[in-house]
């Protein structure tokens, strides 16, 4: 059987198959050129909105809260500043206070508070016993106030005295670092009434004197004096007021008894 080609002679319709060996060149691509943005919308391009970012809109609630947060921080770092102050402040104090307590002498605190300025030690020198009696005065109800008992300590004081509208009431009060202290309740005492005393009726700067003599008067080896009571001597009849001014010693010990003026009635 021979070879029929599929086509007349002559014919010269293009192969729908390349012939094996001829060059293929490929049809031209028109260049991809992108669409323009009325292109890419349509015709509605003009009618359509750009498109905007939109803005963020501010939150003011969670402003706020930051803000409280950085007060309640400051806030709470002033008030432990000041704690830490005022804790300092009463460790001064306190410290003070111990140091007045713990120490014999008279301090600058209690000559100021009592205006002593002849640096007196003790409450039994110079211008002391008369300050301390006057603040007891001041201090304690009464127009005078009344005495009972006196008590005067090297560098603190007390006093029993009678109640200014319950004459059969007395109470204790202290002096200390420069304050009077709480009244105390003594037992009810009626006969204790006709029994007291006011500061006026007590010479102090004659006690004052006689306590500076009264280790020579005592002869108390290397004595030296403890503490000094006024009040009115219960074992007389005339009630008359005495001083007791006590010495001790290592080896011994003493006391004066005074009357109110000063002036000696017997060393025991």
């Amino acid at each position: 059987m021979s070879y029929q080609p599929p086509f007349p002679p002559g014919d010269n319709r293009p192969r729908s198959t390349p012939i094996p060996g001829d060059a293929f060149i490929a049809p031209p691509v028109p260049e991809s050129v992108p669409p323009t943005v009325g292109a890419f919308l349509g015709s509605n391009a003009a009618t359509q909105p750009a498109f905007v970012t939109p803005r963020r809109r501010r939150h003011w609630g969670g402003t706020i809260i930051s803000l409280a947060i950085v007060a309640g921080i400051v806030a709470g770092i002033a008030v432990a500043v000041t704690a830490v102050m005022k804790a300092k402040d009463s460790v001064t104090n306190a410290l003070d206070q111990s140091s007045e307590l713990s120490d014999p002498d008279l301090s600058n605190n209690d000559r100021t508070t009592l205006g002593l300025t002849g640096n007196e030690q003790t409450m039994f020198e110079g211008g002391a016993p008369s300050a301390v009696a006057a603040a007891f005065d001041t201090g304690i109800p009464g127009e005078p106030t009344m005495f009972l008992e006196m008590l005067l300590y090297p560098d603190y004081a007390f006093a029993t005295a009678q109640n200014s509208t319950l004459p059969d009431h007395f109470d204790r009060y202290g002096w200390r670092t420069g304050t009077i202290g709480s009244p105390s309740p003594e037992k009810n005492d009626a006969e204790a009434a006709g029994a007291v005393f006011s500061i006026d009726q007590v010479n102090w700067a004659g006690l004052t004197a006689l306590v500076a003599d009264a280790v020579n008067l005592t002869k108390v080896e290397q004595g030296a004096v403890t503490h000094v009571s006024v009040g009115r001597n219960t074992f007389s009849a005339d009630l008359a007021i005495v001083v007791r001014i006590y010495v001790s010693g290592p080896r011994s010990s003493a006391f004066i008894e005074a009357d109110a003026n000063g002036t000696v009635i017997a060393v025991h």
